[in-house]
């Protein structure tokens, strides 16, 4: 009997092979076809960004300005009333991607859900609202990925491989940035650093980040030129240091106030159509002084990164500015995420930080780039809690591989000093604040699927002899496309093992039993 199960077992980690291969297949699918959606998004974006920027700065007569102000507010209007009746487009969409792939959203009408998301980031963005493009790609590439899964009948315990790769190929597309990409679905997505996730990741975001790279045949971040500044060792540590505890302070200063404004704006009894009044004419306002600030304000750091003004109250006068706007733009719940604006308000800290260094002698004006470059992912560690994904994607974006040290230092200790000040991750709270609404805190029970990989503990184990945590049963056993009841069966690699548990439990219980599932 030993010897028969042996066998048995022996021929299906070769039939897992193969299904593997078929997954890793599939995968770049996804990254091909995420590509062809989250590049045109961009690429709209940037379009309808130029545009913009054309019309205010040709002056055109005042009373053009009228029909032109009344229609972006009905713009802003109709994308509203797409939130309300589609909620999970609203914001970013990054804790809405973590849920999904951890059991806790479902994804309805995935195919609408992205026209809706797509179309109403670029509307949003367009009229000119301190939002980023990088949340809205990564939704839609979850979108994507659900759509291939439902489409190539994938194994439910595989679902969240390709759910996962569709995200991850989505920040790729935003940046043309594949390797950073996985990290981010690693670190702040699924949590969780599962092997066949990587993978498909990785592949998926390859084939994304390539059609960006060949849309985008320019990179305008690898314009910006950065000098190191000599110093000695003991300079550089000190000076590291100080910025790593002013950036941690700042970081928490920033993730209170956006937080606070984003619970604030609901509770505002005023109509919605009202509210989105006030937000246009601070959107139409900048367009008319600082349109670069407008629509995430990536152009602005572009134009501070490669020199721009130097005079330390008017750059800190704009990124004030910047981060009000962007408190209201994110407040608002339309569409688009904060991660853009985050990097644009962490490359103008610090070049104020620069231009104080250079005011005392410190280093030169040939150095600001380069503080701003570490002070980017700096700032984002501290507010997103991504320290991989921060470091790598600015080295990666702006080719500046000289940059990766300090940053890798600052970025370590701002992450050591936001554990002190217990600066919560920006995207947990989302995704606690979004669990904490209706319909999501009205589940009781939640189920999970996980896939038995070979030598993982569930392996070879009796499911009537397993223990489980409190409130958690097995459902299902899915093997060679039958369903079977678990009672009395033996866990076989490959099986495809549904868990029902209390919903509220699932954040937590999550990471442990796919750990159970798989092996490294």
């Amino acid at each position: 009997m030993d010897w028969k199960l042996s066998k048995l077992k022996h021929w299906r980690i070769w039939k897992l092979k193969l299904i593997d291969a078929r997954l890793y297949f599939v995968s770049l699918i996804v990254g091909l076809l995420t590509g062809l959606v989250a590049v045109p998004y961009h690429y709209l974006l940037q379009l309808f960004f130029n545009l913009r920027r054309n019309f205010f700065d040709s002056h055109p007569h005042w009373y053009i300005h009228i029909p032109l102000f009344l229609a972006l507010w009905g713009i802003l209007i109709g994308i509203a009333w797409m939130v309300k009746k589609m909620p999970l487009i609203t914001g970013g969409g990054i804790p809405q991607t973590r849920g999904v792939i951890n059991g806790r959203v479902t994804y309805k009408h995935p195919f609408i859900e992205l026209i809706a998301k797509f179309t109403g980031g670029v509307l949003a963005l367009s009229a000119g609202l301190s939002l980023g493009r990088e949340g809205p790609s990564v939704q839609i590439g979850s979108y994507v990925g659900a759509l291939v899964s439902k489409w190539t009948h994938i194994l439910k315990g595989e679902q969240k491989q390709l759910l996962s790769a569709g995200a991850g190929a989505g920040l790729a597309a935003a940046f043309a940035a594949p390797l950073s990409s996985s990290l981010l679905v690693i670190e702040s997505i699924e949590r969780f650093d599962a092997p066949k996730t990587a993978i498909t990741t990785l592949l998926a975001g390859i084939v994304a980040g390539g059609i960006a790279s060949m849309t985008f045949t320019t990179n305008p971040y690898h314009l910006i030129n950065a000098t190191a500044p000599v110093l000695s060792v003991a300079s550089q540590i000190k000076l590291y240091l100080v910025f790593a505890v002013i950036v941690s302070i700042f970081g928490k200063i920033y993730s209170e106030i956006i937080v606070y404004f984003k619970n604030l704006y609901p509770a505002i009894k005023q109509p919605m159509y009202i509210k989105l009044l006030f937000l246009m004419i601070m959107a139409y306002g900048l367009s008319l002084t600082v349109v670069d600030l407008t629509g995430g304000g990536e152009q602005f750091l572009m134009m501070e990164a490669m020199g721009g003004s130097r005079d330390i109250a008017w750059v800190s006068t704009m990124m004030l500015l910047h981060f009000v706007f962007t408190i209201f733009s994110f407040a608002s719940g339309l569409p688009g995420g904060s991660f853009i604006p985050t990097l644009v308000t962490g490359g103008l800290f610090g070049k104020v930080f620069a231009l104080i260094l250079i005011q005392k002698g410190i280093i030169g004006p040939e150095n600001i780039s380069y503080i701003m470059l570490i002070s980017m992912a700096a700032v984002l560690i501290a507010i997103v809690r991504t320290p991989l994904t921060a470091i790598v994607l600015i080295t990666e974006i702006t080719g500046h591989f000289d940059v990766f040290y300090p940053s890798v230092v600052v970025g370590s200790l701002t992450y050591y000093f936001t554990e002190l000040l217990q600066i919560k991750p920006f995207n947990v709270t989302l995704y606690e604040e979004m669990i904490e609404k209706p319909p999501f805190k009205d589940q009781q029970r939640a189920t999970l699927t996980v896939e038995i990989m070979n030598g993982s503990y569930f392996d070879g184990k009796q499911t009537d002899e397993l223990p489980l945590p409190e409130h958690c049963k097995f459902t299902n056993i899915h093997r060679d496309r039958k369903d079977f009841p678990p009672a009395g069966q033996t866990l076989l690699p490959g099986d495809q093992v549904t868990i029902e548990l209390d919903s509220q439990d699932i954040e937590k219980l999550y990471e442990p039993l796919v750990s159970m599932a798989n092996i490294y």
